[in-house]
């Protein structure tokens, strides 16, 4: 019990009364812990005190402080163009997802140009539009044909 009583003595040490000092003196002579703690409570308390008292020298805050001396570049305007239409052909000259969208393209064209062709190839001669030439024209329908030069109407009407 008696060192539980020192300890709470530690925290109001400079304020105690010379009575309350003898008291820690006399228990510090029996019980080398609480001596031991003590010493290392006034150590923290030494180490604190001194940080509170910090003076800084008179040219501790100059590497904090930024150099108002040292003047900022000038905007250079047209570097800043040439940076950006730098970055806009870089977009441009690369491709976005690689070359696979590149041969799908080329792949689509081609079957594309194939199909329009083919009709060429069935019905043994060119037929204008890509149209395969299977008019059927019934018993009482006439049949008219206007040429303008660049393209043929037919037009089918009852006799």
């Amino acid at each position: 019990m008696r060192c539980k009583k020192a300890e709470d003595f530690f925290l109001d040490y400079k304020d105690l009364s010379e009575g309350k000092k003898g008291f820690l003196k006399e228990h510090f002579k029996i019980c080398p812990e609480c001596l031991k703690e003590f010493e290392e409570y006034n150590a923290a308390l030494g180490l604190l005190q001194k940080a509170l008292d910090f003076k800084p020298p008179a040219n501790y805050w100059e590497g904090f402080s930024p150099k108002k001396n040292s003047a900022f570049p000038l905007f250079d305007f047209k570097s800043y163009l040439r940076e950006k239409l730098d970055k806009l052909l870089a977009l441009l000259r690369t491709p976005l997802l690689g070359p696979v969208p590149a041969y799908v393209f080329s792949v689509l064209i081609l079957i594309g140009a194939a199909i329009s062709f083919s009709s060429v190839f069935r019905s043994g001669g060119y037929s204008s539009g890509g149209l395969v030439n299977n008019l059927i024209i019934y018993e009482g329908q006439l049949l008219s044909a206007k040429d303008d030069g660049l393209l043929t109407i037919y037009t089918v009407s009852q006799k």
